[in-house]
């Protein structure tokens, strides 16, 4: 999970209704146990989301190439106001490109133009990796005591 929270770009990808994926590169962060994405609240990606949780992330570039093994996750919708810890650590780690994202959302949404303004109010997605279970261990049904 920290391994991913060290990427610049991370490939998230989420489920249609129909079961369509579809791959989104995001910024990401790493706190305590979990990745945060910080978007828009009517997005494609959050929209699926809620629809189903289950989501797909995998180390990418800029453009959404993916360069490492995927791990399934779970996401979850989550205000920005109800984790106010995680914003210091999107701009320490995007810096001066977060802050020309915010000045374009701001300029184009005050026009009314682009895609910004159709976005809805900013979020995080809070997602907590499934990780496998260790070794090789498999259950072979009930546990039954003397066997």
């Amino acid at each position: 999970m920290t391994d991913l929270g060290r990427e610049r770009f991370v490939s998230i990808t989420t489920s249609r209704r129909d079961g369509t994926p579809v791959a989104t590169p995001v910024w990401v962060v790493a706190f305590d146990d979990h990745l945060y994405v910080w978007t828009g609240s009517q997005t494609g990606k959050v929209k699926r989301i809620r629809n189903n949780p289950a989501v797909i992330l995998a180390p990418c570039t800029r453009r959404g190439t993916v360069t490492g093994p995927a791990v399934p996750a779970q996401a979850v919708v989550v205000p920005v106001g109800e984790r106010p810890q995680i914003w210091p650590s999107f701009t320490a780690k995007y810096g001066l490109g977060l802050r020309t994202v915010l000045t374009a959302e701001r300029i184009l949404g005050f026009l009314r133009f682009g895609p910004f303004h159709r976005q809805g109010d900013r979020i995080f997605l809070e997602m907590t990796v499934m990780t496998p279970p260790q070794g090789n261990l498999q259950s072979e049904g009930p546990c039954r005591a003397g066997r």
